[in-house]
């Protein structure tokens, strides 16, 4: 890049004293060079922030609650699945299954290699999250076969686990009504984590977060009917399980003229992938085969460093 040539400014006359010490500062303001970089959160004068863009919020929750691009969770991920069918197709194309079939073994551990000395099929890739039935074993689903003990005599319970790519950080779960401003609102947030203690043995760890989000007082108008419950898996770099976040009321002057409102994002992401299971197999003839499955599936999964599970916003129009 060429740099761009200017002519020498002409002398100015000499000053001395105050006056000289003013004008210096002043000049030396104004040639100071603007620093390029993305645009700032709104602020209000009294220190309230306002978000726009999804970007500018994945900014401000990424410093508390920072996500990795690949995530793996250990055991069937009973917590936090999508229920919408999830097809091969649209896994694909971000996380292709060959990629995933190498990462399987580091992210989810040994148990998941296929031994040279045992006649190998597949791998059996699914064509959709709802292709879950296992053929050599009567048809089960993936949920109820994860964990049961091998065929094989010593052998290891069936291992589980899921593979994936970040597809959606920190997801919107609820938000309260617009309100016009000029205007002034209080909100209440709440979250309760529970753990899931029905879990069995081969299933991912995880739990449900229920959350609240109310708007008491004119003119946001009682309570918003946000009232949300979701499920979550932890992953192989979990750090900090999710805690129980105390009831907190706050206040949102809405500027003059604008739409505010308020969300609550969850301190996570949905993670596009494969839930995976290595099964070792032996006919009635004695036989032994194996192979590794493939099952399309979107999941939740928490930041690993961060002990909450909800971050609650402020929006503007």
């Amino acid at each position: 890049m060429t740099t761009p040539v200017t002519s020498p400014a002409p002398k100015a006359p000499r000053r001395t004293g105050r006056r000289a010490a003013v004008l210096a500062a002043c000049t030396a303001l104004i040639a100071a060079p603007l620093l390029a970089g993305p645009a700032a959160p709104a602020m209000a004068a009294d220190g309230n922030t306002y978000f726009k863009t999804e970007q500018e919020i994945a900014d401000f929750i990424s410093k508390s609650a920072p996500l990795y691009h690949q995530e793996a969770v250990k055991g069937y991920p009973v917590s936090g699945q999508d229920t919408q069918k999830i097809k091969l197709e649209d896994v694909e194309k971000v996380y292709p299954h060959a990629q995933a079939l190498k990462d399987v073994p580091t992210a989810l551990g040994t148990s998941f290699n296929l031994p040279a000395s045992i006649p190998t099929e597949g791998p059996d890739i699914r064509t959709s999250s709802s292709d879950d039935k296992e053929p050599w074993l009567s048809n089960q689903d993936a949920k109820a076969m994860c964990g049961q003990p091998s065929q094989k005599k010593d052998g290891e319970p069936v291992p589980c686990g899921f593979v994936g790519v970040l597809d959606k950080a920190y997801p919107k779960m609820l938000g309260s009504a617009a309100v016009m401003g000029k205007a002034q609102f209080d909100y209440t947030t709440q979250s309760t984590v529970g753990q899931d203690t029905s879990q069995t043995s081969g299933w991912s760890v995880g739990g449900k977060v229920s959350s609240e989000l109310t708007t008491p007082g004119a003119p946001g108008g009682g309570k918003a009917g946000n009232e949300i419950n979701f499920t979550y898996s932890e992953s192989t770099t979990t750090t900090n399980k999710w805690t129980t976040m105390t009831q907190q009321t706050n206040k949102y002057d809405v500027p003059d003229g604008i739409s505010g409102w308020v969300e609550g994002r969850a301190n996570g992401g949905w993670y596009l992938g494969y839930t995976v299971y290595k099964l070792d197999f032996v006919d009635g003839s004695g036989n032994e085969k194996q192979k590794m499955v493939l099952i399309p599936a979107r999941v939740l999964i928490q930041a690993p460093g961060n002990s909450v599970p909800m971050t609650f916003v402020k929006r503007q129009s």
